[in-house]
């Protein structure tokens, strides 16, 4: 390996190791969260953002689905954080396939 190939590898094992702990840190608040009094109060005011969140949440996905939380906001929340792990892993492993060696 030369010294380029190193500090990219090094880059990407500091990345992964801050995403996953960020991630673990978010779930074991939600964990602690969720069910009790301190749980957020979505606003469902009638303008057309809160109408459309309100939508989302009460979908099928993140009320039947993916429900390892009774809050449909925590569930959101881990799905996008999930896809957005797993993209950015595809897009490593791309990156890894066509690098120069």
């Amino acid at each position: 390996m030369t010294g380029t190939e190193k500090i990219q590898q090094n880059n990407r094992v500091k990345r992964w190791m801050i995403t996953v702990g960020i991630f673990l840190i978010v779930q074991l608040i939600f964990i602690t969260i969720d069910g009790t009094f301190l749980e957020p109060n979505i606003n469902d005011s009638d303008n057309l953002f809160a109408r459309t969140g309100r939508w989302v949440l009460d979908s099928k996905p993140f009320t039947e689905w993916i429900t390892p939380y009774s809050f449909p906001f925590f569930n959101m929340f881990m799905t996008i954080h999930v896809i957005a792990m797993l993209m950015q892993a595809i897009q490593d492993i791309i990156s890894g396939m066509f690098t120069k060696k």
